[in-house]
């Protein structure tokens, strides 16, 4: 088994958390008696969700494209040939834990083996490069079960090495990542560390860490490429093969397999007759919630996996400083009531508050939005479901963006907005800003309707008329930027709302 030398029942520190019960806010309808309306445990399969016959959009075809030579990577602008060259080795897999396989490539840069995986965003239709890392085939994993298993190791000069060291000077890592980031920030699923100096691993429990162990060495099989288009036959297999792949993937998972926490089969699932009767069981922790499909969750570093269950005592923990609140909306205002969940932590230097939408389908449970708000980004959810999130990234930038859950609880953008304004110009009109530089009051804000943009331009107040138009301004016209006024804007924003019932 990968890393059980590394490991022991004696070397690991586990982590422990304990439950705790809190009870439902009153609500209108009242509070049912759980007990009388549950109907029993769950053994139903498949599951008969909400999203029961949903199937992704494939993303070979694309992935094709790619390899092609005829797409670039969103943000890097990027082709295939630009980042691998030579010999490879190729798979596609799910390792975001969506069912939507990654383009997963080996390869050599200098005398160093790296891994890199490129993903398919069905939102815009663009791929990107979600994980790139050193890679050490003689003990590092890339897991059918949806996770790339790394050693790395620390030296006393600092330097970090991807592989396995029995030296205790040196400071040993096991990373357990996902896919779902970007570049070379990925989704750090668990690590574990073993100090300088020291024979113990601090990290989650000997179970996660057995049960990942046991997962790992279910191992992607791994193709050789000589060229780009020697990729091509197997993504065109995978493409007529996707929808079979995506069902057996959903039956797979809904039976806790390939899940990194096999205690799912100790969680109970119970099946209810109503809504508030489920809801009640859940915040008394007495049932769960299920992972289905969801978009990616908004803001938020929530560790979507599909098929995960989650009960209260798994995502709430008094003993660190959080307190829990729970209400009723009626999102879609079409008399179905869906739980909100807003647990509030003050563990670390900031308050974070997380925030859950719980809706009941057949009988169970299932989590539909996982928000995060802090410090600079702020998400807020009305009666109705209409979202709003507000936040800043630096001085020279900040946004709103607005979205709604509509009546199935499925995710929807109104429109994305950017407020840039001086030197944060540069980096969104780098062509225009090389001609002529902003200024320091120079702002636009540019909105995001329909994956079409618009740019309203303000030098303190609005700027309507052409004969107004700064250097800067006359710049972005000559690199193909036109300009939109506020209440062209607002009228789209409006018209989008009114299309939705909003």
């Amino acid at each position: 088994m990968p890393g059980s030398d590394d490991l022991s029942h004696d070397n690991l520190m586990i982590d422990e958390t304990s439950s705790s019960d809190t009870s439902i806010e009153d609500n209108d309808d009242g509070s049912a008696d759980a007990s009388n309306s549950l109907i029993g445990s769950a053994d139903d399969l498949p599951w008969e969700s909400p999203m029961a016959d949903y199937v992704p959009d494939s993303p070979y075809s694309s992935y094709i494209s790619f390899v092609s030579g005829k797409v670039i990577t969103k943000w890097d602008d990027e082709y295939f040939s630009d980042y691998v060259t030579g010999k490879y080795k190729y798979a596609c897999c799910d390792l975001s834990g969506d069912g939507v396989p990654e383009l997963v490539i080996l390869y050599q840069e200098g005398d160093k083996e790296k891994i890199i995986t490129f993903s398919y965003d069905e939102e815009d239709g663009t791929i990107y490069e979600s994980l790139k890392r050193g890679f050490n085939s003689e003990c590092d994993y890339i897991s059918n079960n949806g996770f790339v298993l790394l050693y790395e190791y620390e030296d006393t000069d600092g330097k970090i090495t991807c592989g396995k060291t029995e030296d205790e000077n040196y400071i040993q890592r096991i990373h357990v990542k996902l896919s779902r980031g970007f570049n070379d920030i990925s989704d750090s699923a668990f690590l574990w560390e073993r100090g300088a100096g020291s024979s113990e691993y601090e990290g989650p429990s000997e179970e996660i860490y057995n049960r990942v162990m046991e997962m790992a060495e279910d191992q992607v099989t791994l193709f050789d490429g000589d060229n780009p288009e020697d990729i091509i036959p197997y993504l065109e297999e995978c493409e007529e093969n996707f929808e079979n792949s995506y069902e057996y993937f959903k039956l797979f998972k809904q039976q806790g397999n390939g899940l990194f926490y096999r205690n799912n089969s100790d969680i109970p699932d119970n099946e209810y007759k109503d809504a508030e009767s489920a809801y009640e069981a859940f915040i008394n922790d007495e049932t769960c919630v299920r992972c289905e499909y969801v978009k990616e969750p908004f803001n938020s570093d929530f560790s979507y996996v599909y098929g995960d269950k989650y009960n209260m005592s798994s995502l709430f923990y008094p003993e660190y400083s959080q307190t829990m609140d729970s209400h009723l909306i009626d999102c879609g205002s079409d008399g179905s009531k869906e739980l909100v969940v807003d647990i509030t932590s003050t563990l670390s230097p900031e308050t974070i508050d997380y925030l859950y939408v719980i809706s009941f389908y057949e009988g169970h449970l299932y989590l539909r939005f996982a928000g995060q708000s802090s410090s600079r980004a702020r998400i807020d959810i009305g009666d109705d479901g209409y979202i709003i999130y507000s936040g800043s990234s630096s001085v020279n930038r900040c946004g709103v963006d607005e979205a709604f859950l509509d009546n199935n609880i499925e995710f929807h953008y109104v429109y994305k907005s950017d407020e840039v304004s001086n030197e944060g110009l540069k980096d969104f009109f780098p062509e225009a800003y090389e001609i002529s530089p902003a200024g320091d009051v120079m702002t636009i804000y540019i909105y995001d309707i329909d994956g079409k943009k618009y740019y309203v331009p303000y030098f303190f107040e609005e700027v309507t008329d052409e004969e107004d138009y700064s250097d800067f301004m006359n710049a972005c016209i000559e690199c193909g930027i036109s300009f939109s006024s506020q209440e062209e804007v607002d009228a789209l924003i409006e018209e989008k709302k009114a299309e939705y019932g909003f």
